[in-house]
């Protein structure tokens, strides 16, 4: 069964991660990027986070992403970017290498 992994901290997390086929991983972060390996994972996007109403309205605020969503597609390596901080003013990112298994 694929897994939703939420990665909370980026400045703390390992140079290389594994994931299984079909995970989706979460960033809280403005964006993001696929350097190597697109057949192993793809970004999905950077989103902000919204609510459904009662009504049945989508309530979202105003501003930048702040989560960023990469799906696992295939066994494979991969290095991909992600960018946290203001993207208008100032941002870094982190590379992390991932390693995707059957």
């Amino acid at each position: 069964m694929a897994r939703l992994i939420e990665a909370q901290s980026l400045p703390a997390l390992p140079e290389q991660i594994t994931l299984s086929v079909g995970d989706l991983l979460i960033f809280q972060a403005s964006g993001g990027r696929v350097q190597l390996g697109a057949e192993a994972v793809e970004l999905l996007g950077a989103f902000v986070p919204s609510l459904l109403h009662e009504s049945g309205s989508v309530l979202a605020p105003m501003g930048a992403p702040n989560n960023v969503l990469f799906r696992a597609l295939s066994a494979g390596r991969a290095s991909i970017d992600v960018i946290i901080g203001d993207p208008w003013y100032g941002s870094t990112s982190k590379t992390i290498r991932v390693l995707v298994e059957t």
